[in-house]
């Protein structure tokens, strides 16, 4: 009996494997109590989803017919910032309920989203989406049906995000193993990392950007990266200040 299997549902089951690996690591080597494993690798895949899938229905309203659309996420459609979102207004409302410091927290998973972020990104390869402009520069990437080759933004990003969770996560011993820790520093240094890179990655993509674009025509995903990446500098500015 041949069983059908879906390997961007694999990459991201993957994906989240390993980033809560990493984060329970960290959290045991730097002596951190953690929040509960169940309650966490319940609530934050199941809103990350649900976020991630609701924007990308937003931006292309016209890639789906009927309920069975909004269901088929074997077959990808997802928005990153939709699931960071989120992901964020989820874990602010748990560290709430739960009285756990929302930035401590933040600091934990930032090198596990940037890790699983980077296996997801391989996932988009194989499942031929968020792909780049035609090149003759690196020949190895093609669509299916196309007789040109074009830019492997999913590997650029996947390999970029790699990177970034090394130091990530490093920077997050660093930073805990001081006597005074400034909380929420890592989570912002990731984000700002991103949303640089995401900025400047969006020029190199070619699928279909979806929703509006400003009058320097700018994806949507852009002017997100630039509200993420001012926000983030504000923080860092004042939690430095303050400390």
């Amino acid at each position: 009996m041949n069983l059908p299997y879906y390997t961007y549902g694999i990459l991201m089951t993957l994906a989240f494997i390993v980033g809560v690996l990493l984060y329970l690591n960290n959290c045991k080597k730097l002596n951190m109590n953690k929040l509960s494993f169940w309650e966490l690798g319940t609530v934050v895949p199941f809103f990350g989803v649900i976020g991630a899938r609701i924007a990308y229905i937003l931006i292309f309203p016209e890639q789906f017919d009927g309920l069975r659309d909004y269901l088929a996420l074997h077959e990808g459609g997802f928005v990153f910032y939709g699931g960071f979102f989120a992901v964020i207004a989820t874990l602010f409302f748990y560290t709430k309920i739960k009285r756990y410091p929302f930035g401590v927290l933040c600091d934990f998973m930032a090198p596990s989203l940037a890790l699983g972020h980077s296996i997801g990104r391989i996932g988009c390869y194989i499942n031929d989406c968020c792909y780049g402009a035609k090149t003759d520069i690196i020949k190895i990437y093609q669509i299916k049906g196309e007789t040109f080759y074009r830019h492997p933004t999913q590997l650029y990003e996947s390999f970029a995000l790699f990177i970034a969770a090394f130091f990530i996560n490093h920077l997050l011993k660093k930073e805990y193993t001081r006597e005074k820790v400034t909380c929420g520093f890592v989570a912002c240094c990731y984000l700002c990392f991103y949303s640089i890179f995401r900025f400047l990655i969006e020029y190199l993509r070619d699928d279909n950007r979806g929703g509006f674009y400003t009058f320097l025509h700018l994806s949507p995903s852009q002017v997100i990266s630039l509200f993420i990446l001012f926000i983030t500098v504000i923080i860092i500015a004042t939690i430095k200040k303050i400390k």
